[in-house]
């Protein structure tokens, strides 16, 4: 289920040019402006806190509730010091990181009664991979209204070929910031921007580190030896330490199994198949395309919100760079 907020009678869903998989929203034939974003995708709202009463009208101390002006809509429970991020602050954020006017807006929205609110914009530099297809990059940004999450910021590149995200941070250049709701957010934003290494060369050395990958020659073998060694815990560590030998839950023989014949069998990975690049394009291709979740959501959060997805993603990328 895509959870996409529905409000007067259409979905809070924008996306340039391509018509997103839920099919929820409006499609514009070009990538659009923050204005657009912001009509079109249905954030032309404000929110307010307003105070908690019990059913005697008594106050609930130091907790409000988060409400949509525009609807009323009761949007969720914060403390007294959570400060309310504005959907029009939110562009002003990526202004802040990418430069005013470099940013191209392809998709914005919300989710349930707006109580979370996601942006992407395409920025203009490309990574080029040596005998593969070129590398686009879209910068994040998805915050709540409701108290569940901080405001993250993250950066993404995505192979074009087949639309693969690909999670990577490299060392200090962190591609991936969170920002609680206090007082003093706006005044982190270009704080934000530094820590995210966009302005300190964080894409020249992404580019750098996939070419070195894509140097680097693996055989069969090593492909499961790395995607089964990321999976283990510290229980499995400590078996093979001492007996030499792991023997792992059915779900993860599964699991492992999956990933291999995605390896081998995915088409999008024939010009890659075989060097660490293609291993790592497999592993997201894999948690993007072909795994299983329970619902959207719960994909959303395994792969974007840094779950379990995301971080066996980044530990097969770590794994590569050294091996």
């Amino acid at each position: 289920m895509h959870n996409i907020n529905y409000n007067e009678g259409k979905f809070s869903f924008v996306s340039a040019n391509v018509s997103p998989w839920h099919k929820c929203g409006t499609v514009l034939d070009h990538v659009f402006t923050a204005q657009e974003a912001i009509e079109y995708g249905g954030l032309d709202f404000t929110v307010e806190k307003q105070r908690l009463l019990t059913e005697r009208w008594l106050d609930v101390p130091d907790h409000f509730a988060t409400v949509r002006e525009d609807n009323n809509d009761v949007l969720g429970m914060v403390g007294k010091d959570y400060t309310i991020l504005q959907n029009r602050d939110v562009f002003s954020f990526f202004d802040q990181i990418v430069g005013s006017g470099k940013a191209i807006y392809e998709t914005a929205g919300c989710l349930g009664k707006g109580g979370v609110i996601f942006v992407t914009a395409k920025l203009p530099r490309i990574i080029k991979v040596i005998g593969d297809s070129p590398v686009e990059n879209y910068l994040v940004l998805a915050s709540s209204h409701d108290g569940s999450m901080a405001i993250t910021v993250y950066f993404t590149p995505v192979r074009v070929v087949c639309q693969n995200t690909l999670n990577a941070s490299l060392g200090q250049c962190n591609n991936k910031v969170f920002l609680k709701h206090t007082q003093n957010v706006k005044e982190r934003f270009s704080e934000a921007a530094t820590m995210m290494g966009i302005h300190s060369g964080y894409l020249d050395k992404l580019e750098q580190a996939f070419n070195l990958l894509h140097d680097k020659k693996v055989s069969d073998q090593d492909v499961k030896y790395i995607i089964s060694s990321t999976m283990m815990n510290k229980e499995e560590i400590k078996q093979l330490a001492i007996t030499g030998q792991v023997e792992f839950s059915t779900r993860k023989e599964n699991l492992i199994l999956e990933l291999m014949n995605y390896y081998h069998g995915a088409t999008e990975l024939d010009s890659i198949r075989g060097n660490a690049y293609g291993v790592y394009n497999a592993v997201t291709g894999f948690f993007q395309n072909a795994k299983s979740f329970k619902s959207d959501e719960v994909k959303m959060k395994s792969l974007v919100m840094g779950g379990s997805g995301y971080q066996y993603t980044q530990k097969v990328f770590d794994k590569l760079v050294k091996y």
